[in-house]
């Protein structure tokens, strides 16, 4: 497998939160809204039988109002008739994949309501269509996650802590979520709590099931690489010849997938939603939502390749059994200087907390860097979890250091390096234990 080098360079830029709030009362735009909301309303109610069906009508009454849209289905906010309670009905018009839909059913059914799963009530199924009446959790945008962790930098944490105790919940009883982001887990402020959603894409854990990795490295080591194109993007006319690896089906959201997804390995493993929680929390911390945007799956390897390195990418890829090429050499970057840089800016930064010689690397791969202010690293293992002097005030100094170790072990390229929610729920705890923690004074009996 080769990949060319894409032209292209990652934009860093702190996003402008717009919390607009739009009257109800004489106002056009929110009008035109809710009549392209109930537009599309309709159409569903047309096109999904479950939701004219009479057992569903009896019980629930379906309002103008779409929660969210997806390639699987779209969630309506409905009445419950006999509690006058609101519900979110997820209505999938027609169902594909029976085996998907059974997986989020039992799933639901057994672990809803418990460690920050959405509970599911009951759900219908009609001429091909079904409505899972699941609970209704009023919430705030991504974009309010961002502005409440750019304006109190402890939320990440507590959000974060929240999420992997989902997630740690999930695989404990053999569960894989496999699209944790930042839209599927959701915060309340009214209530202070949180969710996590659309379980979709979720499948059991068959980890144990996988083709073992020595038998796929020996597989490689058998099969000598190319000495005519070995090194190069472009493969020669001898390799386009050869036979070529199973098609693979890559499941998950662009830009939060873990780099295993993307080779086709380890795609029912837990491993898969750490590295996207680690993903997440880089997003929230550096107040960048998407993190990565990729127009495809090549792309998106250049873009954990900006974050892990080409040469850790590469190796990642070997110690799966496969021969990766990356033409575009780019260094690992250094998460302390990364997150700086994006939460505070860079020239704040190159004059108050980073002051260092420019750096050409740097300033050719990044927008808005006129300072030339460096965030990689010489190599993968070199300067890890380093963040030295903040100068951000010593609550978040100590936040920032747990925060780094966080994306460290969640954001560690191979899959069985990379820490499980338990033990990076362990780190926030210690945290939590060190910054409690009240000295006595020492006594003194004679």
């Amino acid at each position: 497998m080769r990949y060319r080098a894409k032209s292209c360079k990652f934009q860093f830029f702190v996003p402008f939160v717009n919390l607009l709030i739009i009257p109800k009362s004489n106002n056009f735009q929110f009008r035109h809204y809710m009549a392209s909301n109930s537009t599309r309303l309709k159409v569903w109610e047309e096109n999904c039988p479950v939701l004219k069906d009479t057992r569903f009508q009896r019980k629930y009454q379906v309002l103008e109002d779409i929660i969210g849209e997806g390639s699987f289905g779209t969630v309506i906010r409905a009445k419950c008739r006999a509690t006058q309670t609101n519900r979110a009905i997820k209505a999938i018009r027609r169902i594909e994949k029976v085996n998907m839909l059974s997986i989020e059913l039992e799933l639901l059914s057994e672990l809803g309501g418990h460690f920050n799963i959405v509970k599911l009530y009951e759900f219908f199924h009609f001429n091909g269509s079904v409505a899972l009446v699941l609970e209704y959790f009023p919430h705030c945008s991504a974009n309010e996650l961002l502005y409440r962790t750019k304006q109190d930098l402890s939320f990440g944490l507590k959000y974060i802590e929240n999420l992997l105790s989902a997630v740690a919940y999930l695989h404990h009883n053999g569960y894989v979520h496999r699209d944790v982001k930042l839209s599927n887990f959701l915060y309340s402020p009214q209530t202070n709590k949180f969710r996590l959603v659309d379980f979709g894409l979720a499948t059991n854990d068959r980890s144990k099931n996988e083709n073992s990795r020595k038998n796929n490295v020996a597989a490689l080591n058998k099969d000598p690489p190319c000495t005519t194109c070995n090194g190069s993007s472009t493969p020669c006319m001898f390799c386009k010849n050869r036979p070529k690896r199973e098609i693979y089906h890559i499941v998950g959201t662009p830009g939060v997938r873990a780099p295993e997804l993307l080779f086709g390995v380890g795609l029912c493993n837990t491993a898969v939603d750490v590295f996207s929680c680690g993903i997440v929390l880089l997003s929230l911390i550096c107040v960048k939502h998407p993190f990565f945007t990729p127009k495809d799956e090549t792309e998106n390897i250049y873009d954990l390749a900006f974050l892990l390195g080409s040469k850790t990418i590469e190796d990642m890829a070997k110690n799966e059994g496969l021969r990766v090429t990356l033409s575009e050499k780019l260094p690992p970057v250094d998460y302390y200087k990364l997150v700086m840089s994006l939460r505070y800016g860079f020239n704040y930064v190159s004059k108050n907390i980073l002051p260092a010689a420019p750096c050409k690397m740097c300033y050719n791969r990044s927008y808005n860097n006129s300072k030339g202010v460096c965030f990689c690293r010489t190599d993968y293992e070199t300067n890890m979890y380093a963040t030295g002097e903040h100068k951000i005030g010593k609550k978040d100094d100590e936040l920032m250091t747990v925060y780094v170790d966080l994306l460290y072990r969640s954001l560690e390229a191979d899959r069985f390096k990379r820490y499980n929610a338990d033990q990076l729920l362990c780190i926030i705890d210690t945290y939590r234990t060190r910054a409690a923690y009240v000295a006595k004074p020492i006594e003194n009996d004679d």
